[in-house]
């Protein structure tokens, strides 16, 4: 399976930001949760984990569904996928969130199991039907399966949402590539080389073997 390169940067979510390691601490449990956030910044994750879940029995000024996020995310580290999905879950019966739900698409993508993801990522749309990020999320999934007339329109609603991301230009630039409309996946691609999109060379070399075998000559070359 191809992994649209959006689908890449957002699984970044999954990991906590060093933001996370809190630095104060006046109960039991957040004490649990800024050691806990420690080891998952070293990659110690069962150690992570067993803190997390320590910060559940005792007193805590975080709420439980932040808490099954923190072990979900120990899991999704470890590969265990089944048990990420679990308390990602338990969190969403506390309280829906649509960023819980991009994260278990995200989840369940990496399970090869698309069509759950897919509903996944509509849930977020009902709940964040203004966020650029959903848009693109749904758009990867739908590039990697070569669904391409329904992933531009989506990669173009994300960027008018949120215009600053650059893996997204890239990816519209591939769609339009692949639809023919070269003269636009240039001015994408372009977009995202001047924002220092990552992965720059896989983009080009793509696009240039399409360019390539439809007889397009870009400017300049």
């Amino acid at each position: 399976m191809r992994f649209g390169n959006f689908f890449r940067l957002i699984f970044l979510l999954l990991i906590l930001p060093a933001s996370m390691v809190f630095t104060s601490c006046l109960q039991k449990g957040d004490m649990a949760i800024q050691q806990g956030s420690a080891y998952f910044q070293r990659k110690q994750f069962d150690l992570a984990e067993t803190a997390f879940k320590m910060a559940l029995d005792v007193e805590c000024s975080y709420p439980k569904e932040y808490i099954y996020v923190l072990i979900s995310n120990c899991y999704s580290q470890r590969g265990e996928y089944d048990g990420a999905i679990e308390w990602r879950n338990k969190a969403l019966e506390i309280r829906e969130d649509a960023e819980n739900y991009v994260n278990l698409g995200l989840i369940y993508r990496l399970k090869n199991d698309e069509t759950t993801a897919e509903q996944m990522y509509k849930k977020a749309l009902e709940l964040a039907p203004d966020d650029g990020g959903v848009y693109g999320s749904i758009a990867s999934l739908y590039l990697s399966q070569d669904r391409i007339d329904e992933a531009i329109p989506l990669f173009e609603k994300c960027l008018e949402l949120n215009p600053r991301m650059p893996v997204v230009y890239a990816d519209l630039a591939v769609c339009y590539a692949r639809k023919g409309r070269f003269d636009e996946a240039e001015e994408m691609l372009s977009f995202a080389h001047k924002m220092k999109v990552d992965r720059y060379d896989e983009f080009r070399s793509e696009i240039d073997a399409l360019e390539k075998d439809a007889g397009y000559r870009r400017e300049g070359v």
